[in-house]
Order: C-alpha cells, then structure tokens, then sequence
C-alpha cells in the first residue's frame, strides 16, 4: 500500500480546505506516480508517490487507483467528494485528452481513466501532457506566479515545454504545441535526433546532449575525458566545470549559448511574461545560467531584452500542482 506523507501537518496548515473544490493531481512517470490532495488554492494538503512499471493491466492500474483512495482517505476526504482528478502524462495529448503518442512510457490511459471514473464516481478527469503541467503548475503558484503568459522548458533527460497563455496551457491541434525541445537549432547536425529529425535543441540542452557537447571539447583538444558513469550523468560534467575543467567549462557553456538562442526564437513568437527553465539539469544552472541570460540579451530583439528567466521552483511537485490545476480548469 503507498505510504501517505505527512498528512496530520498538511491538514492543520488547510483549515480552509472545504470552502472550494478538492481535486487530486497525478503525475504519471515512467517508473513511479506522483499524487497529491490539491485545493482551489494550489495547497497540497497530502501527497504520496507510487512505484509503477508498466501501467496497463488490471493489477498496475489498481494500485494506482487504491493509492488514490488511500491518499484521500487519509486527507479525510471521501472518494465520492473528489471533484476532479487531474492526470498529467509523458506524451503527446490532443486538447480533448487523447493521447496520440507515448514513446517512453507503457500506458493504457483509457483503462486508467476508467480505473479512476470507478474509485472516485463523481470527479471529472482531465489529462494534460506532463510538461505542459509543469508549466501550468508554475504558473499557478511557482515561478511564473502572477504572470498570464509563460514558456516553460523541462531539461532533463530529454527536453520539453510548455506555453501558458492568458492562465491556458496551448496544446495545438496535433498536440504539438510546446515541443520546444524539437526546435531545430542546427540545420547541418548529422547526427539524428530521437525524433528523427536531425539538429533539435534536445541534441544539445539535454542531459545526453551536455555530455556530448563535453566529449566533443575533449575530442576536439585531445583532452583525457573525467569518469562518466552513464548516458545521463550530466552531474559529472557540472562537477567537472565546478573544479576548473575547461572542456567541462566550455561544453556548459555552449549548452548555455544554444539554450539562449532557442529562446529568443520563443521570445519573438510567444513574447512571454516570463522564461522558466525546470528539470534536472537546472540543478547545474550556476554553470550555464549568466552565459544563457547574456546570450539572450545579445541575440532577442530590443523589446523582449527584459523578459525574465527563471529556475522553477516547485520541484517535482510542479507537475502534479498543475495537473490539479487543469482539473479545475475542467470544472468550470
């Protein structure tokens, strides 16, 4: 059974919590689910997270669906109370919810749907691509708090996005809005992206993409290469350019140069409130972060030279948060 966090502090912190709607956020991940208790205030009142593997299959999905249960139930909500469930997922969704493609993730959605109609009969359920959620999250009551435009990018193993306009995620009419990570940075890459196409800003702002950028400083100067442990292991180049390594140094910031380009190209479509730039790799922001504000200032047209750029700050709650978000858009 999924271990409910923290929930009597929760609660206490939330006296105001049946003045409005309660909806649950889920935020499906290719290994675990992420699921919070959510108000009209964008408070998560109690939050767990459950381990998955394949999400298709009666005995998969019911763990999803009894950990949702169980969450409630320990929020001292009842199931049939939950008005919404806001479900965010790896992949392309169609603006009626319909998923058009998943490629990292095994997920029955429809059977997951109708797992969640059954344990919670009265909540409608809205889906929502994971990194527009992030996005949506942000924006509700993280760092693009206030604003009524943003452009989110998630850099992590790959690279996503999401574009918040007047407080709506645009998802597009094939689902493709907000798939900055495809922009094509480089029309003479030879290398393919995972997509297919070839020079996409995934290729080079990604976990994957720094650690080329890196094997290619050393390549290039015939430098030793320090130990990397995996295909993703973008932290031992941030802790190599931390100590002074120069190819380290140089690959973080030409991550940093592609990245300001890709948003200048977002600046003059989009022209955004804010930039908010979340996913793992933020966490080596201090190694890239001056070298991409100063690009951008160089590259964007004088009106947009202003436009903020933030770190995200909700973490890995930022999706969940605007799943729940998109639930209650949902009710309205």
């Amino acid at each position: 059974m999924a271990q409910i966090e923290d929930i009597d502090d929760a609660l206490e912190t939330v006296p105001a919590r049946e003045a409005g709607p309660v909806v649950i956020g889920i935020d499906v991940g290719g290994t675990s689910v992420k699921m919070g208790v959510v108000t009209q205030r964008g408070e998560i009142i109690a939050q767990t997270k459950v381990p998955t593997g394949a999400l298709e299959g009666a005995e998969a999905l019911g763990r999803v669906s009894n950990a949702a249960i169980e969450l409630a139930k320990g929020a001292g909500i009842d199931a049939g109370a939950v008005a919404g469930i806001g479900l965010d997922v790896p992949g392309v969704v169609l603006e009626d919810g319909t998923l058009a493609m998943a490629p990292n993730i095994t997920l029955d959605l429809d059977g997951l749907r109708e797992t969640l109609a059954q344990a919670f009969p009265s909540a409608r359920i809205a889906t929502i691509n994971d990194a527009n959620a992030a996005a949506l999250g942000e924006t509700w009551v993280g760092a693009g708090a206030g604003a009524d435009s943003l452009v989110m990018l998630t850099l992590g193993t790959g690279v996503g996005g999401g574009v918040v306009i007047g407080g709506r995620v645009i998802a597009g009419v094939h689902g493709a809005a907000g798939e900055i990570g495809h922009l094509c940075m480089n029309f003479e890459e030879t290398e393919a992206c995972g997509c297919g196409r070839r020079g996409c800003l995934e290729q080079y702002a990604s976990a994957r993409g720094l650690i080329r950028l890196y094997r290619e400083e050393c390549a290039t100067c015939g430098a030793a290469e320090v130990e990397i442990a995996h295909a993703t292991d973008a932290l031992a180049v941030f802790e190599a350019a931390r100590g002074g390594n120069a190819q380290a140094k140089r690959a973080c910031e030409r991550l940093g140069t592609i990245l300001a380009r890709a948003l200048a190209a977002l600046a003059v479509t989009v022209d955004p409130d804010a930039f908010v730039l979340g996913g793992g790799m933020c966490g080596g922001w201090d190694t890239f972060g001056q070298t991409c504000v100063d690009a951008y200032r160089e590259f964007v047209i004088p009106g947009c030279v202003e436009t903020p750029i933030r770190v995200a700050t909700l973490g890995n709650a930022a999706g969940l948060l605007g799943a729940a978000r998109h639930a209650l858009a949902a009710l309205q």
